[in-house]
């Protein structure tokens, strides 16, 4: 992304979160982004998901420009080349690890759903797991869970807004390992955002939001 603004609306007049940014992660990468509480870093994820579109700027993933979309040509990039991992697991309740994980294939209309989701919660440990709820599941299960959803479709780009964040340290070392290991398998571009800096330290690339801007470190 290139040259990219972001502004808010408040009663005072509009608020800058992002300004004149700039972010560059080259394919295959890991990218961490730190900074304040409020500086507009799950802002940039949803930027980079196209969820929000930048007041200014140019937003290139891979060969794709995600400004020359319109809305369903967007769903559309996201159900082929994302996976987003949210802190709070966002599993939907009435249905099994094994029906939140093939949901996404079954959405897009792709044959063995079920066997490509029974595949990867055996990567990520749960085979004795597909037919239990998220309710019967632990925190550190329901990330795995959330882990196996967002990678089903083997995304280009894998996204993490604070993936670790409700989840106690020795489980979450744990998932964030199981993550790091399965972005490898699958040769995506990973982009973190967290406070952790142990999370952080573990990416190839670190970026700091702070201002509306985005500083290396």
């Amino acid at each position: 992304m290139s040259d990219i603004y972001l502004s808010y609306p408040t009663e005072s007049g509009p608020v800058a979160v992002l300004n004149n940014a700039f972010l560059s992660v080259p394919p295959g990468d890991t990218l961490a982004i730190t900074g304040p509480s409020g500086s507009g870093k799950t802002s940039l994820l949803l930027l980079l998901s196209g969820l929000q579109r930048p007041d200014g700027g140019e937003i290139l993933v891979g060969s794709q420009r995600l400004g020359d979309m319109d809305s369903d040509a967007l769903a559309d990039w996201r159900s082929e080349h994302l996976g987003i991992v949210f802190q709070s697991f966002h599993l939907l309740p009435g249905l099994t690890a094994l029906g939140n994980v093939s949901l996404p294939l079954e959405i897009s209309g792709q044959p063995r759903a079920r066997e490509q989701a029974m595949a990867m919660l055996n990567a990520v440990g749960l085979s004795h797991r597909l037919q239990h709820y998220p309710g019967q599941l632990s925190g550190g299960e329901q990330q795995r869970v959330a882990i196996a959803r967002a990678l089903v479709h083997q995304p280009s780009l894998l996204l993490g807004d604070e993936p670790t964040g409700n989840l106690d340290q020795k489980t979450g070392e744990k998932v964030l390992s199981l993550l790091f290991d399965l972005h490898k398998q699958s040769k995506s571009t990973l982009v973190l955002v967290t406070h952790d800096e142990r999370v952080a330290e573990r990416c190839q690339h670190r970026v700091r939001m702070e201002g509306g801007r985005l500083y290396e470190i």
